[in-house]
């Protein structure tokens, strides 16, 4: 029997979730969605499976692999939306060697056990999803999995102190820690690599995995992850910006800061201050020229971003008609905001982001915007062409302060790049009259 999983994707209800994560790979008691369809695929008899995967395809690839130890053949595959079943069927039947039954073409919005309970429709959903499937007791088989106290269940490596006051049901993931003192459940998850200092209290809340809960804090009715909480019950979120009372312990697979840092942040705000003269000189040439000497674009942000709106675009400001090293004279604001690094990615307008067709191409999303890239540092002439995303996308597979260094480095080296034209029909020198580009 052949099969076909649809990934979700696009769900503005759990909107934080899936900046956090991708839905097919949300962690629920240890294993992901996906995970728990291709283990009830194996079971009823399934051999060859397709994921089709819209949102960060290379980290759905990673989680599920080839198939091998649910003893499927699975292959991942990269889509621009996110397909109904029939069109799923439609498209993907003629590509294996066995036909596929309507009913094993299966959007996973649910899990295999649970057909009437949907997991993304809000936070409240998806928790109670998590609550039926921790009473029906169906991921207590895990290995190394015991139950510590009734109700009570713990995974390998996790350790917590014995002033521990444990109220079932709870599920504790593997290599969890908790402090004295704590008070976890009812109905708490804590999912593998928490981090749970003395004194808290956790309740009808799940915690993340790799996320630190402070001393003290109290969470009910909450999804913590990382620094996002969550109420589930009126379905409001926050980012804590204090590190002492929640904050994420490792970094995700594939995601950097998405911000440079204070000092960065205040070299841009000095830069910005030093370099005013050229920049309003030049805007002012334009405009006695009759030119717009600034011009609004809009970015996609990048999806290493811990932004709570990720769907509002990144507002930022160029000079069109200026050189390249003036025309970004304005983007220093957003690196002195936070919002753009000193080295990164350039900036793609939504249209532009669309165009990334395949999973190499989209690496260029999962590293921050930067003022200036790998690509300038190699004179690609234009920001968006095939070179350019080859030099992005190698950026955020090697993206390193070493290679940021060398980038900067060498864009020092060639001042005359710099001061060169940029990809609009005209541009200005630092202190002369618009001119036109060759055949313009």
């Amino acid at each position: 029997m052949n099969a076909v999983l649809i990934c979700p994707a696009d769900r503005e209800a759990v909107a934080t979730l899936e900046e956090i994560a991708p839905l097919a790979t949300l962690p629920l008691l240890g294993c992901s969605v996906t995970e728990y369809w291709l283990e009830y695929l194996a079971k009823t008899g399934a051999k060859e499976v397709l994921v089709l995967a819209t949102d960060r395809p290379e980290q759905v690839r990673a989680l599920v692999g080839d198939g091998a130890r649910w003893g499927l053949r699975v292959e991942v595959i990269p889509e621009m939306r996110e397909l109904t079943p029939a069109e799923a069927r439609a498209k993907y039947e003629k590509f294996l060697k066995h036909p596929i039954k309507p009913e094993a073409v299966i959007l996973m919005d649910h899990l295999p056990e649970l057909p009437d309970r949907l997991l993304f429709n809000s936070y409240a959903d998806w928790f109670a999803a998590l609550a039926m499937l921790l009473w029906r007791g169906s991921p207590h088989d895990r290995i190394g999995l015991r139950e510590i106290q009734p109700g009570v269940w713990a995974g390998m490596h996790a350790h917590f102190s014995p002033t521990v006051q444990f109220h079932a049901p709870c599920w504790i993931g593997e290599n969890v820690r908790i402090g004295p003192n704590a008070v976890v459940g009812p109905m708490a998850i804590l999912e593998d690599k928490a981090w749970v200092e003395a004194g808290a209290e956790i309740s009808r809340s799940f915690v993340g995995p790799e996320t630190f809960v402070g001393e003290r804090l109290e969470l009910k009715n909450s999804l913590a992850w990382g620094n996002n909480l969550i109420n589930w019950q009126n379905e409001s979120s926050v980012r804590v910006l204090d590190l002492f009372w929640l904050c994420t312990l490792g970094r995700r697979r594939g995601a950097r800061a998405p911000a440079p840092n204070l000092l960065g942040r205040a070299a841009a705000l000095v830069m910005l201050g030093l370099t005013a003269p050229f920049g309003l000189f030049s805007a002012w040439n334009a405009t006695r020229h009759g030119l717009q000497p600034f011009r609004k674009r809009l970015a996609v942000r990048p999806r290493c971003s811990l932004s709570t709106t990720p769907r509002i675009p990144l507002a930022y400001y160029e000079m069109p008609h200026a050189c390249r090293l003036l025309r970004r004279w304005p983007q220093l604001w957003n690196v002195a905001c936070g919002e753009f690094a000193w080295v990164g990615n350039r900036p793609l307008t939504p249209d532009e982001a669309e165009c990334l067709s395949n999973d190499f191409e989209q690496l260029w999303l999962e590293a921050p915007v930067g003022l200036v890239s790998l690509a300038d540092a190699e004179r690609c002439r234009e920001e968006n062409d095939c070179e350019a995303q080859v030099h992005s996308s190698f950026y955020t597979a090697q993206a390193s302060w070493w290679l940021d260094l060398t980038i900067l480095a060498q864009l020092l080296c060639t001042p005359v790049f710099l001061l060169g034209p940029d990809d609009d029909d005209t541009f200005e020198l630092p202190f002369g009259p618009p001119v036109l580009k060759e055949g313009g």
